[in-house]
Parts: structure tokens; sequence; C-alpha cells
């Protein structure tokens, strides 16, 4: 790469890196709303941009892919092309392209050029279109006749007419230099009358902004003809004071917000200590106590909006994604975007990014029929997957829904006797809901034969480990012949954990509360084993426990004792702990070298009391203590 500061290549990645994202999606919509001038506008501007940082880069290969593309998105806005298959399927391509050269960028590695027969393809798509010879250009400039066309290609955007007043203003007040003195004589106008042309096309600007572009195309040619007038025009030019309003935003690298919640989170821990500590103290060290909770409240929320980021990041891959996993099947699909806006942790932005990919894949792949198909059907021929996003309290719940040919139970009771993950006495007592939650065990698949995109068994399981991980749930809902959805439930944060606090032997535990659904004394007479588990009856069914004293290390479990029972996507599992805290706030802390990796862990905190007490990893736990011994 060339030489450049840093920082300078970071703005081009960030400010690029986003447009780019999001042009996936515009160019989906496209094929649906191909007549739509702003889309096309939108999208012309985003090439155009990228090309400009890249030729400031010296980025050549960037360059020229962009200079391709932005000369399709010209012609489609001139109406000399039209929107069809072959143009989409160029453009997404050079979308691929572009981004696996700012890759390259960003590793500082020089890009490789875009394949020839790509660009081939880009000039392809113009080469039906002739230009205009160059005589009829001269004789109907001499005519001074005005153009057919309705847009003129050369013209400039209201940013670029932006850009020429102020470059034209500068020049004029640090050189007094007319930027004509390069026309012929005959050709050249005074001072004044450039001063002039400046104030008139400033008033005009701001009498009428809307107006501004179409000014830009009959203004390319910053020379003013010799009938420019030499006084100022009625409109007064704006005052000097009336500077353009101030930047409302700033960049703050990550890092930076890492660490302001870190120290939000030790603050916390202060303050539940603090709280601790008031009720043994005087009221006024109440009061002031009381007033720090509140404070610390509103400071740790202002944090956590810092650190939010749209789901729309993540959503806007998908409809070029599902588009192109379509066209490899021979399939038709539409994606809809719901709640685009909702916000979360960045964190959880990013580690939701592939359990998407996996339940969009298999939308397309599984769901979703061929067109013939759903056309027999009385469906239309291209398929509906909508993603949806929306908070509920401390939660966020993401839904992916299809209308496929939905999940037969019997299908999946079928399939999971035949690859020996379930005996077949079991599979027949499931429910057609329980039926439907086997899609998510390891290995499984209702593929008969492997290809690119299933049949291994991995996929779903994989979303459903994942999500788990993030203290949420992911349920899966379907019906044969209407389609599916899955449903992933996760917290807004994962810096700062709401949680029950437990004693287990010596020791203390926090639990995630989102998954705590009841508390109730064991009466260790009602214990029985049933294979390898312990169940205790709850509502007229077996609750499977887990000791958490003794797998804490605790000897001695006589006495009064309490079961916690938690959610795992559908299932229950109670956990036996010996007495119940209550709620509170825990600040999550990663495990130390020794503590790493160990099963049933997820982190640490402490507590009000000084104490570290260990934050359970329910699924982790869960799936230890599903291993028969």
């Amino acid at each position: 790469m060339p030489a450049v500061d840093d920082e300078i290549r970071a703005d081009f990645l960030m400010e690029a890196g986003d447009l780019i994202e999001n042009l996936g999606g515009q160019l989906v919509e496209l094929e649906s709303r191909p007549d739509d001038s702003e889309l096309l506008n939108s999208i012309f501007r985003a090439f155009h941009t990228v090309k400009g940082g890249a030729g400031f880069l010296a980025i050549t290969p960037l360059v020229e892919l962009c200079h391709a593309t932005e000369d399709v998105f010209n012609a489609l806005r001139n109406g000399k092309r039209s929107v069809d298959a072959a143009l989409m399927d160029a453009v997404l391509q050079a979308v691929d392209q572009v981004q696996a050269m700012m890759a390259s960028v960003a590793a500082n590695h020089v890009p490789q050029p875009a394949p020839p027969a790509l660009i081939e393809a880009l000039h392809g798509l113009l080469a039906v279109h002739a230009p205009e010879p160059a005589v009829v250009a001269v004789e109907k400039k001499k005519k001074k006749v005005k153009p057919a066309a309705p847009v003129d290609p050369d013209a400039i955007s209201e940013d670029e007419f932006d850009a020429l007043l102020d470059q034209m203003a500068e020049e004029k007040k640090s050189a007094k230099v007319a930027p004509v003195a390069a026309k012929k004589a005959d050709d050249a106008i005074s001072e004044d009358e450039f001063e002039a042309l400046l104030d008139q096309m400033a008033a005009a600007k701001r009498v009428a902004p809307a107006e501004a572009p179409a000014a830009s195309a009959r203004s390319a040619d910053p020379v003013a003809p010799k009938s420019a007038p030499k006084t100022a025009p009625a409109v007064a030019p704006a005052p000097a004071s009336s500077a353009a309003p101030a930047e409302t935003s700033v960049r703050v690298d990550t890092a930076k917000l890492d660490r302001m919640m870190n120290l939000v989170g030790e603050l916390v821990l202060v303050r539940n200590r603090l709280k601790a500590l008031a009720t043994e103290a005087g009221s006024e060290v109440g009061r002031a106590v009381r007033e720090l909770d509140f404070i610390t409240r509103g400071l740790q929320g202002a944090v956590m909006q810092v650190r939010m980021q749209p789901i729309g990041k993540v959503f806007s891959r998908f409809p070029k994604l599902a588009r192109d996993v379509a066209r490899g099947l021979g399939k038709q699909v539409e994606v809809t975007l719901i709640g685009q806006d909702t916000d979360l942790d960045k964190n959880l932005v990013e580690a939701l990014a592939d359990p998407l990919v996996h339940m969009v894949r298999n939308s397309v792949d599984h769901g979703i029929e061929m067109p013939e198909l759903r056309i027999s059907r009385g469906k239309p021929a291209a398929g509906q997957l909508k993603l949806e996003a929306r908070q509920e309290g401390d939660h966020i719940r993401i839904t992916v829904r299809d209308d496929g040919g939905g999940i037969d139970p019997e299908r999946v009771r079928t399939k999971v006797v035949e690859k020996k993950l379930m005996d077949a006495a079991s599979a027949a007592r499931l429910s057609h809901d329980e039926c439907l939650q086997l899609i998510f065990l390891p290995g499984f698949s209702t593929k008969d034969q492997v290809s690119d995109l299933s049949g291994r068994g991995v996929g779903m399981d994989v979303v459903k480990q994942r999500i788990l991980s993030l203290n949420g749930s992911a349920t899966i809902e379907s019906q044969a012949g209407q389609g599916s959805a899955v449903h992933l439930r996760v917290p807004l944060t994962l810096a700062i954990l709401p949680a029950l606090m437990i004693d287990a032997g010596a020791r203390q535990f926090a639990l995630p509360l989102a998954m705590v659904s009841d508390v109730f004394a064991l009466d260790p007479t009602a214990v029985r084993k049933v294979g390898h588990w312990n169940v205790a009856p709850l509502k007229r069914e077996n609750l499977r426990l887990i000791d958490l004293e003794l797998w804490a290390g605790a000897t001695d479990i006589s006495g009064t004792r309490h079961v916690v029972v938690v959610m795992l996507g559908e299932e229950r599992f109670g956990l036996i702990v010996r007495q119940v805290r209550g709620r509170e706030e825990v600040v999550i802390k990663p495990l130390g070298a020794t503590l790493r990796g160990l099963a049933g862990v997820a982190g640490a905190t402490v507590t009000p009391q000084g104490r570290v007490a260990l934050i359970v990893d329910v699924p982790g736990l869960v799936q230890t203590h599903s291993k028969p011994v």
C-alpha cells in the first residue's frame, strides 16, 4: 500500500464500509423498484464516494472497479439502461469485489485487480448504447441546442455543487485571482463579474436549493458567458456569521467505549457495596448513597446507550445473501426487514451475525420451495423471507420467518430415529412442538444429500449453542405447507447482568435472572431416579435436577435446601442450592487462566460483601450433567 496515515485509512474504511454494507440491501430493493430515482442516486453516490476515497489513497484497482460500476448507474439514472437480471448479477459481483478489496486495504495489502471478465461485463452493459457522435455534439454546441437527454451525464450532484462554491470562494478569498486566466482574452471576465457570478450562484442555492442540481448541470463550467451581470443580484448574500451547523456526532474508538464500560462496572460494584453498608449507617449516609445510586444508574444507562448499535447493521447484509443463495438454487426470494432501528449492545450485534447467516441460509435452502412448486400450491413464485427485531423489556426478540413448505414433525421424528439421535419409543412420545425443537440437535438434518449449503447436520445446533452462550434462547414454530419461524431472544447487553444470587456449599453464585422461572423448597422424599437423572415432580412433569452443591464440592448436603427452576429453550431444569439471596445487578468479569474453559462457569463478579461469586453457565452445566457417568 502507498504510504498513508493510518488514521486516514481507518476513516476511509469506516465510511466506505458503511456505504458498501448498505449497498447489498439497496441493490436487491432496486430490483423491485427500478424506477426509484432517489434509490438510484443513493447507490450512484455510494460508488462515487468510495471511488473518491480510493483515488485519494491511490488504490487504483478499487478506483477502476467503482468507476465502471458508477458508469452503469449513471446510464440507469439517465434512462439509457434498464434494470435486468444480467445487470444485477454483474453489479452484485462488483460489490463482492469491492468488499474483498477493502479487506485487503484493511490488512495494509495492495488489492488485486477485479477479474477482467467482471470489468468487461460492466462495460458490456453500456456497449449497446452508443455514445452521441462528436460532430453532432459540436453542432449542438454551436447552435446552443439543449440535449434531449433527461439529465446531462456530466452533471454534478448537489454535494459537488457545494464543493465547487466552497472552492471558488476560497480561491477568491486567498488569491484574488480570477479563475479564468487560462481562457482566451476575448472570453475573460473581470473580477467584478466573477464576484457577481459567485454571489448569484450562492443566492440561487439559498432561494431554491431543490433546483441546485439542475443549476449545477447547466453551470458545470464555472466560467460565465460575457453576458453575466456586473451588478450584485437582488437577493443579498448571507451574512458572514451564518456558518454551517456544528457536527452533532463524533467517532470514538470501541476500545475507549469498552474502557468506559469497565469503569462504570467498577462504579456499580462500589455502589452495591455502599448500599449494603448504608443499612448500618445513619440517615444522612443512606440519603447520600441513594443519590449515588440514582446517578450511577443514569450514568450506566447513558454509557450503555453509547455502546448500542442498530441491528440493521447486521440485517442489511441479508437481502443480498438470500438473493445469492436463491439464485444458486434456482429459487426466487423477497426479503423484508422490520425493526432495523432496534438497538442492542455492539458486542451482541457482532455475535448475532453468524447465527443469523445460518438461519437465512436454512430458510432459503430448506424452507422456500422451487417457483414451479409454489405456483402449483397457490403461492407466488417468489418466496417471502422476513427478518424482524423488537425490544421486549431488557431483551431483544429476533424472528426469521419464511412462507415455505414448513416442517413435517413426522418426518423429523423419523429422521431422528434413523440418525440414532433418539430411540423410537422416546421419539413416539414427543408432541408436535417437541418434534420441532429436535431441529436444534447436533448432527440432525432433514436433507438426504449433502450440498455446499446443508446436509451435514451442522447449522441450527450451532445457532442454538451460540444463542445460549449469550444467555438467550432459541425456539422454532412451523406448520407444514405454510412456513416456519425461528425466534431468538437475547439480552440487551452482555456487560451488566441481572442475576439471582444463590449460595451452594461454601460458595456464592450468580444465575442469569432471565433464565429463572421459579423457586421452591426441596422435598428430599419426592426425589427419584429416572435413567441417570434425579427428578422431582413439578406441575405434572418430572423436573430434572442438578445438585449445584455437589458440583461446587460441598460434603454436607443435609438440612433445608431449595430448587431454582431454570429455562433452557423449552426445557426446564432444577438447580439444587442451599439458599436464595435475591436479585442483584452484577458486572461480568472474565475468568483467570486457571478457571478459563471450566464447564458450567461463564465468568465472575464481586458481591456487595467483597466476595468473588462465579456466574453459572447454565447451558454448559446442563451439557455436562446430560452425559451418563
